[in-house]
């Protein structure tokens, strides 16, 4: 029996029990075989009744009914400028529009504004131009003094205290933004800031006639978040029940003219035999040392050698291919392999090379007790290792990296929590040991807000502590400049850098396939539109009307 047939009789058995877990669900009894089986043989069922490819030659779009869309994660809020993880900006994207959006290739779109913007020739002044009429759901006028209001949250002195992961890149680089007329938004910058476009013109803007008049403390804890009263989105909405789901229905004051389904459901699955999460640019799934020193991790993991002897231990091969039914590549790169600025081999290329760690370990002080387990003045190689209920993916990596870990003399325990509060302790409490989680890139290869030390603070993205000048400047300079040359030089050294230091290892980037039912028609998925990019979305509609 191949290799192939092999992961195929797994994959099936794997999906048989799903099945057999879900059968009295309304929703998978409306999964067409076909549609579920291609769903799965990709590693993501992705969607249970959601949005399938284009329309048929000859069909009529119809207006009514709803979809279902399934998600092993539950949202943590649904505040564009709070959000810091995938299941929030997957709703969020459906409410509120940001000034652009994106398209399948990675194409940058008007939303809210007319058209990308215009930019001076200094790079630093960037003029949008917002449709005319833009209303709110409530029906009071969407102008430029809400986007001002949206942005000063993660940017203005006087919103300091508001927990936005956007704070440390943003607070750095914008300058002011301002209104010359209620149609136009004029946004400078600091300096040249090349990822702006890419990675900051995207999020839901806010309506400041609610939240203009709360503190910055306020805008942390307003019952806006978990409800908001007005969008500008093609969804309104309805309700959000916790650990279940977030229901959504059509807002028929969308600028863009009313969506043709009647409702959106977000639900909330019980692991990741129903569904799986993507990335904007081909899903990493990595993980993280804390290199904090005044934590654990940072007496551990301080030194690089343990850090490269961990990832030489690691077949990674066989986990894309046993976890990942082959659907995925072994990282070589903190880049991702969709990205113009990835290196294919960076300086160090790390292999399956067990008698490599343990001859590093070695070297570097860690040795065997009589238990096994590796110890240095005093301290032994024990550590926890934290991922989210659920990602049945994720889980069994950890069981592997355990048992390889095991292998070499290291005491690696595998923990389980739930999603939004392994999100917290990546971007707040941080008391973490190690952490495996997958990641969202935006389009641009701008990775500053992962591993600049400026985002070491709380509510920043680079939870691990990973400060290091070299990336620090080298991050810097590929910012600020618009030359797509120099900037890929850039990148390259910061990959260089990146693959001898592995704060944190990618492990692999996922290729897993969306799976979709049959009644669903009208969605365009790319690789750069999957999640809160979905100018599409308006345009699904099921063949059944329900």
């Amino acid at each position: 029996m191949s290799q192939d047939e092999t992961d195929d009789e797994k994959g099936f058995a794997l999906f048989d029990q799903f099945l057999e877990d879900w059968s009295r669900r309304d929703f998978i009894r409306r999964m067409g075989a076909t549609a579920a089986w291609t769903a799965f043989s990709g590693g993501a069922l992705a969607f249970l009744e959601a949005c399938a490819g284009g329309n048929t030659v000859g069909e009529t779009p119809k207006k009514g009914g709803h979809v279902i869309e399934g998600n092993f994660s539950d949202i943590r809020t649904l505040n564009s400028m709070l959000s810091s993880d995938t299941a929030s900006n997957q709703v969020i994207g459906l409410m509120f529009d940001g000034l652009l959006n994106v398209k399948k290739n990675g194409d940058l779109i008007g939303a809210l504004a007319l058209d990308v913007p215009t930019i001076s020739a200094d790079g630093l002044t960037y003029t949008f131009k917002l449709r005319p009429n833009l209303k709110w759901s409530d029906g009071q006028p969407l102008t430029a003094d809400d986007v001002i209001f949206t942005y000063a949250l993660a940017y203005d002195p006087k919103y300091a205290d508001v927990s936005s992961p956007r704070r440390g890149d943003l607070s750095k680089y914008i300058a002011s933004v301002t209104a010359p007329d209620p149609q136009t938004v004029v946004i400078q910058t600091t300096q040249v800031f090349a990822p702006f476009l890419g990675s900051h013109a995207e999020y839901g803007i806010l309506p400041k006639h609610v939240l203009g008049s709360l503190s910055a403390k306020e805008i942390n804890t307003t019952d806006f978040n978990s409800g908001p009263t007005v969008v500008n989105g093609a969804f309104k909405f309805v309700k959000w029940e916790k650990g279940q789901q977030v229901t959504l229905a059509r807002n028929d004051s969308y600028w863009a003219g009313p969506a043709l389904l009647d409702q959106y459901v977000y639900k909330v699955l019980p692991d990741s035999v129903a569904v799986t999460t993507q990335l904007k640019t081909g899903e990493i799934d990595f993980y993280a040392y804390n290199l904090d020193p005044a934590k654990l991790g940072g007496k551990l993991f301080a030194d690089k050698a343990v850090r490269q002897a961990l990832l030489f231990a690691l077949d990674r091969q066989k986990i894309v291919t046993a976890v990942f039914f082959g659907h995925g590549s072994v990282a070589n790169s903190v880049e991702p392999p969709t990205s113009w600025a990835y290196k294919e081999k960076p300086q160090v290329l790390y292999s399956f090379d067990k008698a490599k760690a343990e001859s590093m370990l070695d070297s570097a002080g860690w040795v065997k007790g009589s238990d096994g387990i590796r110890a240095k003045d005093g301290v032994k190689l024990k550590f926890e290792m934290i991922t989210n209920a659920g990602n049945k993916q994720r889980e069994s990596m950890l069981t592997v990296m355990q048992q390889s870990w095991k292998d070499i003399g290291v005491d690696a325990t595998p923990k389980l929590i739930q999603f939004p509060e392994l999100v917290t302790q990546i971007v707040s409490t941080r008391t973490f040991d190690m952490f495996l989680v997958g990641f969202n890139w935006s389009i641009d290869p701008d990775e500053a807000p992962l591993f600049h030390s400026r985002n070491t603070v709380a509510g920043g993205f680079n939870g691990a502590d990973f400060k290091n000048a070299d990336v620090d400047k080298i991050l810097d300079d590929a910012i600020a400049t618009l030359d797509k040359a120099k900037r890929k030089d850039l990148y390259f050294q910061f990959q260089d850098i990146m693959s001898d230091q592995v704060p944190s290892p990618i492990i692999l980037f996922n290729t897993g396939i969306f799976g979709v039912s049959t009644r669903v028609k009208g969605a365009d998925f790319g690789p750069f539109n999957q999640f809160a990019a979905r100018p599409w979305m308006k345009d699904v509609w099921v063949t059944d009307g329900k």
